[in-house]
């Protein structure tokens, strides 16, 4: 599906795209209660704003000063060229996708499709928003806002809520998808995107593991479970799904959690007690989603453990809370799906590499006809550039100069 007005925003100086977005992110904050109130009638304020409002304003002020330097051609120098290129200049630009279809989970209304349509926005896009269930006010919402903020028209159009909303948008042509959903959702997308062979970025069901080790805060821990239970009332995609702890240390932890709230159901607080580190380890990996993870425990401790967990999203001595950092890139692994959504990385997904290089000079030798000859031409640049040893270097030296000098005649 061609867009129109995507090509004239994509033309556009990044910094004038850049400027929308800052305008978005200062009416995002002029506008804060009664976009909060759009990203879930039945969430308190302060939780819609501090879960979903200020990270997407924080998002927006990482892309103003990040995207310049990320979006930038990259150019390639000297260094590193093979010798026999000399003369090709290149470079690496990123260039936008072209329309990009976001499908928006129920469970996070504004903030993860908020930050990905902002993103593809910044990167030239032109933008799809199909919202999850009860999410089409936050998404027209967000819509108004950055019309307000000098966003052209035809850039950004909110979808219905129904599921078929999406199927349409792929069968009319889009050039990649960024879904936030379960992974019977992410099977269904996939099987229709890949009969066309569009692209996506998927972040899909997680039953991510909180892992204690010896030494850890109890206190610390059941604080942490009882929030990431309780959080948008428990359909947080990395809440803690499973307690990995030592035996030593379990019961002790299983009433600090029942002290904190009476009320938590039995079946959100999967304890599994372990005697090694090797066996949680073992059971966690046993999962099929590798969303998140938590540990808590010694710093070093738990920092060397975090090189070991499968995962897409390590906290430590903490959880959730700090995945909301606009420079962290986030996705999941197996069945919790692949590619990335924010930071760095999640801009780069919104765009497609296009390498240009130059050849300067007249020395085009690879346009001339070879002769069987030049195999030793070859052999001797292999040997100058690649052998092992500065003798066999000096030998290839010798053997290209003579082939050079050979091949004039």
């Amino acid at each position: 599906m061609q867009v129109p007005a995507q090509g004239e925003w994509a033309a556009r100086p990044l910094r004038e795209r850049l400027r929308v977005i800052r305008g978005l992110r200062h009416r995002i904050a002029a506008n804060a209660r009664e976009l909060a109130r759009t990203a879930g009638e039945d969430r308190p304020e302060f939780e819609s704003l501090s879960a979903e409002v200020v990270p997407l304003a924080d998002a927006c002020r990482f892309l103003e000063r990040e995207a310049p330097r990320l979006l930038a051609p990259r150019r390639l120098g000297a260094d590193g060229r093979p010798a026999w290129l000399a003369g090709v200049e290149a470079e690496v630009r990123r260039e936008p996708v072209g329309l990009v279809l976001v499908i928006a989970p129920a469970n996070n209304l504004l903030f993860l499709p908020g930050v990905q349509t902002a993103q593809a926005l910044a990167a030239g896009n032109a933008v799809l928003w199909k919202p999850g269930r009860g999410g089409l006010a936050a998404a027209r919402a967000f819509a108004g806002l950055a019309a307000a903020a000098g966003l052209p028209a035809g850039l950004l159009t909110v979808l219905g809520e129904d599921p078929e909303a999406a199927r349409e948008a792929i069968a009319a042509g889009v050039d990649k998808v960024f879904l936030t959903g379960s992974a019977e959702t992410g099977r269904e997308v996939l099987a229709d995107l890949a009969r066309r062979l569009t692209p996506a970025t998927v972040e899909l069901s997680g039953c991510d593991a909180l892992f204690v080790l010896p030494g850890a805060d109890l206190d610390r821990v059941a604080r942490a479970v009882r929030f990431g239970i309780i959080l948008n009332g428990g359909a947080a995609c990395i809440a803690p799904r499973r307690i990995f702890v030592p035996h030593a240390s379990a019961t002790a932890l299983k009433e600090k959690l029942r002290r904190q709230d009476k009320n938590l159901p039995p079946a959100e607080v999967l304890l599994v007690p372990f005697t090694r580190p090797e066996e949680a380890l073992a059971a966690a990996a046993a999962s099929p989603y590798a969303l998140g993870a938590s540990i808590f425990g010694p710093e070093e401790a738990a920092v060397a453990f975090a090189a070991r967990v499968r995962a897409g999203s390590v906290v430590i001595n903490d959880l959730i809370v700090p995945t909301a950092d606009p420079r962290l890139p986030f996705g999941g692994r197996g069945e919790s799906g692949f590619g990335v959504t924010r930071g760095a990385e999640g801009l780069l997904e919104m765009t497609v590499v296009k390498t240009v290089s130059v050849r300067r000079g007249r020395w085009l030798p690879h346009l001339e006809e070879l002769h069987p000859s030049d195999a030793e031409l070859f052999r001797a640049y292999l040997t100058l550039a690649h052998a092992d040893g500065l003798r066999a270097r000096l030998r290839g030296a010798a053997d290209l100069t003579r082939s050079l000098l050979r091949r004039r005649r």
